[in-house]
């Protein structure tokens, strides 16, 4: 009986758990419609519960305030960001390798893809980011900041492994990297800012097309203007 009581209990702090962790998530749902129809600014703590079908003491159980609740919404779409970049394929070539031009361009369309199908997939929370986030104390800025930390000694290190393998041309890759990421977000931002039409992948391929024309060897370089 001990034994069974003991294992009957396992189980319920497991649902218990699950059914936390589920009204977090629903509450975070509800919060993002409220946003979308009032505004961040506009939108109350009232709004955002009576869209979950809860009390204020139950939000508050999750979350501090409205601004912790958009700092929540940020935080889930950098962890799937994150997620997808970490994930995908890694840039490692054989000794004595050189890929084609049109090879390195297809490589960087997929992983540029693989990324563009997260943000704009969740397009509503980024969306709201953009535009909420100025005014929150920079809820934005700290987003970017985790994905470029995380993103830049990546890219850097891929580049050093295609430049080791004559694969791309020598280059700064600290600067390159930085270069490619921030053109990269500000194609984001402004496809989510403007809301035109998104095709991920004409994105990124034009994307690709870009960063591999500055990259990929092309002969002698050309001789450095005199000042």
């Amino acid at each position: 009986m001990v034994f069974g009581l003991r294992t009957d209990m396992s189980v319920s702090k497991t649902r218990t758990y699950k059914a936390a962790d589920e009204r977090r998530a629903q509450i975070l749902d509800c919060a993002l419609h409220a946003f979308a129809e009032h505004g961040y600014h506009g939108a109350s703590i009232a709004d955002v519960c009576a869209r979950a079908g809860i009390g204020r003491a139950t939000l508050y159980q999750y979350f501090r305030d409205k601004r912790d609740v958009l700092v929540c919404l940020a935080e889930r779409i950098a962890v799937r960001v994150l997620d997808a970049y970490q994930h995908r394929t890694p840039w490692s070539l054989p000794p004595g390798y050189r890929p084609t031009e049109a090879q390195v361009v297809a490589f960087m369309q997929k992983r540029l893809a693989e990324v563009l199908e997260v943000v704009f997939e969740d397009a509503a929370t980024a969306r709201l980011l953009l535009t909420a986030g100025r005014g929150a104390d920079g809820v934005v800025d700290d987003l970017l900041g985790r994905i470029d930390r995380a993103i830049l000694g990546t890219i850097e290190a891929e580049l050093r492994v295609a430049m080791e393998a004559e694969a791309i041309r020598p280059l700064d890759a600290h600067f390159v990297a930085r270069f490619f990421l921030g053109g990269f977000e500000k194609i984001v931002l402004s496809y989510l800012e403007e809301g035109r039409p998104i095709d991920v992948h004409a994105i990124a391929r034009e994307a690709a097309l870009l960063e591999v024309c500055g990259i990929y060897p092309r002969g002698d370089a050309p001789p450095e203007p005199r000042h």
